[in-house]
């Protein structure tokens, strides 16, 4: 039933076993692990209803959307089980207080504050395309504690920009959690991708036991 998807994640594991430390990508074979397990659960009561002499075909297509929808709900339970929502929260939260506060001193403000204000008169692409490279490279701490520490209302860069620079700093100020953070992501993506495969699946086999009157 669902061999398509166990094919595309064990080529995700194999990925994983090249790229990430051992203990994340054994995370990965244990979620491709749950939905083989899920595959066989279906298969089992799928054969089981196929060899019920007293169903009709009608009756069939009923039991086996029954199979399929008890499959989604186990698979609701195993996204909440393994996916990294949760962890990557916590993480986030520690890094955003590792990378607050710091030297808060009149001088390094008024340092921050002079850099702003030579920057006030560019656009967010003049700054990256003249400081872009030791922004994301983390090589010029003033520069990029001063964008960051601007004003609310009076952000120098795009959001998505500001956020990534937020992790550079991150890995300037709390390195260990930084790289935790970049690990769970990749990890926690690598997951959700596998279970949404799983769910495509499922909502297809599911509406090929529909009665052609109700198929979309």
């Amino acid at each position: 039933m669902l061999e398509d998807v166990l094919a595309n994640a064990r080529l995700i594991v194999e990925d994983a076993q090249e790229k990430l430390p051992v203990e994340s990508a054994a995370a990965i074979e244990q979620v491709y692990n749950d939905i083989n397990n899920l595959n066989n659960f279906i298969l089992k009561e799928v054969k089981v209803i196929e060899n019920d002499k007293n169903l009709k075909k009608g009756a069939k297509s009923v039991a086996k959307r029954k199979v399929l929808e008890q499959a989604g709900r186990k698979l609701e339970v195993l996204k909440a089980r393994r996916t990294l929502a949760a962890l990557i929260e916590e993480l986030e939260a520690t890094i955003s207080a590792s990378t607050e506060g710091g030297d808060v001193s009149l001088l390094k403000y008024l340092r921050e504050k002079e850099v702003r204000d030579r920057l006030s008169g560019m656009t967010d692409t003049q700054i990256l395309a003249l400081f872009g490279e030791s922004l994301l490279a983390g090589s010029n701490p003033l520069l990029l504690d001063a964008i960051l520490n601007a004003p609310e209302g009076f952000e120098m860069l795009p959001a998505d920009t500001l956020s990534e620079l937020r992790m550079v700093r991150a890995k300037l100020m709390n390195p260990e959690a930084a790289a935790e953070l970049e690990t769970a992501r990749t990890l926690n993506s690598s997951i959700e991708k596998m279970l949404s495969q799983v769910k495509k699946a499922l909502d297809y086999l599911r509406k090929k036991e529909l009665p052609v009157s109700l198929s979309p």
